[in-house]
């Protein structure tokens, strides 16, 4: 990231040609992380957000059918309830008992013929679920429907290969399970995909055109780019094609976690149908039937336990599970050790045993 507050644009200056060879490196070993043949088609963007709105504003056409679901962050489903304003129609599907995707209510919906579009995460944020996204992109693909995926959550754990199924856009944050920098991200934008220009500007090709350039990735990327970012990005990319992420070792301490859990009479898990630990990232949601969330975090943030408490950026899901006034959301790094896991556990009984005595 330091190299890249140093460097200058590619193509300019006596390393220019080094320079446009590096991004474009950085281009391809994300296209073959996700199963994608097109570098050029590799957008870097501010960040995950960015992405699905383009997406969703420049992909959709006005007056499309969009089906969506009851898990999705509010980075896919506030840029659809905009795009309202152009006759855009969203629908969302419900989730199960286990907080996945209704994957027979999908196939009632796309039997219709009223769908364009599937706009869908790889997985819930607020409860981890990973969610039958390959299942459903293959559903859409039977029935004609092009899809947007959300990889910010499980991009980079789980695997994802897009042109097997069929996206048309997709996008993920650097700073998430690839551990890269805050403030950039990836756009996968498929050769059958056509978008207009989201934002008009320099792109250091075609300047004295009042267009966009039509070639990718310039007819997407406007302004300066944020060379810090993309290189911080690139390294992260290059440790994950060395090092895959194994989850095994954190399920295990996180499955211990919940049976604890359950046994305490004070806490819940959420989703309350259990789930198999293969078929979950590295978070564990749980709220207090009696205790407010923001209060139960505050005193265990005293003890030096930072989780999350809220909505989770999320409109539906926490319904879904009576969980309106919100919930509790640990999501330890991946190399967390047993002590960290027993610092974890010591610090909800005593933060429980607390509220008990008041």
């Amino acid at each position: 990231m330091v190299e890249g507050l140093h460097a200058l644009p590619h193509l300019r200056g006596p390393q220019g040609e080094s320079m446009a060879e590096r991004i474009y490196a950085i281009r391809a070993r994300a296209a073959r992380m996700f199963g994608f043949s097109h570098p050029q088609r590799v957008i870097f963007t501010p960040g995950a957000t960015y992405g699905l709105n383009l997406a969703v504003q420049r992909g959709i056409e006005d007056g499309a059918k969009v089906l969506t679901t009851t898990y999705e962050h509010n980075a896919m489903t506030r840029p659809l309830h905009a795009a309202r304003h152009r006759g855009v129609e969203m629908q969302v599907l419900p989730v199960d008992d286990c907080g996945r995707l209704c994957l027979d209510a999908l196939e009632k919906e796309l039997a219709k013929g009223e769908v364009s579009w599937l706009a869908l995460g790889v997985a819930s944020n607020a409860l981890g679920i990973i969610q039958p996204f390959a299942e459903a992109c293959e559903l859409a693909k039977a029935a004609g429907v092009k899809v947007i995926l959300d990889m910010a959550q499980g991009g980079g754990q789980v695997p994802i290969h897009l042109e097997e199924l069929g996206v048309h856009f997709a996008s993920i944050a650097g700073h998430k399970s690839l551990h890269g920098p805050r403030g950039i991200g990836l756009l996968f934008v498929s050769a059958e995909a056509q978008p207009g220009p989201f934002l008009f500007g320099g792109t250091g090709t075609e300047g004295t055109m009042l267009e966009m350039p039509e070639e990718f990735p310039e007819h997407l990327e406007t302004g300066t780019s944020n060379f810090p970012g993309i290189f911080g990005i690139g390294a992260a990319l290059e440790y994950l094609e060395k090092h895959p992420v194994d989850l095994s070792a954190i399920r295990l301490h996180l499955n211990e976690l919940e049976q604890w859990f359950h046994e305490h009479p004070a806490l819940e898990v959420l989703p309350h149908q259990p789930v198999p630990w293969s078929e979950r990232l590295a978070i564990l949601g749980v709220k207090s039937p009696k205790v407010a969330p923001t209060i139960l975090v505050d005193l265990l943030a005293e003890q030096g336990l930072l989780v999350r408490s809220g909505s989770m950026c999320t409109t539906g899901i926490l319904p879904r599970f009576g969980a309106e006034e919100g919930m509790i959301r640990l999501s330890p790094p991946t190399d967390a050790t047993a002590e960290d896991f027993t610092f974890a556990r010591n610090s909800f009984a005593q933060a429980l045993q607390a509220l008990a005595q008041v």
